[in-house]
């Protein structure tokens, strides 16, 4: 009797054993932030020398967005600087989670303002 129950006690051990052994973590979720980071320097960057930030100020908000669509367009994500002034995703059908923001300085009317800078993925309402 004993001699059975030794067995059963050992073949519980072993698929106990063999399970943990054989269950590993997937891997490691990959840390993305400085992609995100370094797209969103990019974009500032291409705004900055295209030269629209320049004074920036209501009257530039068209040749601000016009590029903002071109980044956009290519990268899939949302612009934004001071809130929602100026942006490439205006509409109410479309939903943000922030991937970055950036604290940039620029010349409002002549004065050092500091703005928000950020970078959104967008999703669609279905």
């Amino acid at each position: 009797m004993q001699s059975i129950e030794a067995m059963i006690s050992l073949l519980v051990f072993l698929s106990l054993a063999s399970l943990v052994l054989s269950a590993h973590p997937g891997p490691p979720a990959l840390d993305d932030s400085l992609y995100r980071m370094q797209l969103a320097e990019d974009a500032w960057r291409l705004l900055y020398l295209r030269g629209n930030l320049r004074d920036l100020g209501p009257e530039k908000r068209a040749m601000v967005e016009s590029d903002m669509v071109e980044i956009g367009k290519q990268t899939g994500f949302c612009i934004f600087m001071q809130g929602v002034e100026f942006t490439n995703c205006r509409g109410g059908s479309v939903s943000h989670a922030d991937l970055i923001s950036l604290r940039r300085t620029v010349l409002v009317g002549g004065q050092p303002t500091t703005v928000t800078f950020t970078i959104s993925r967008r999703y669609q309402y279905q």
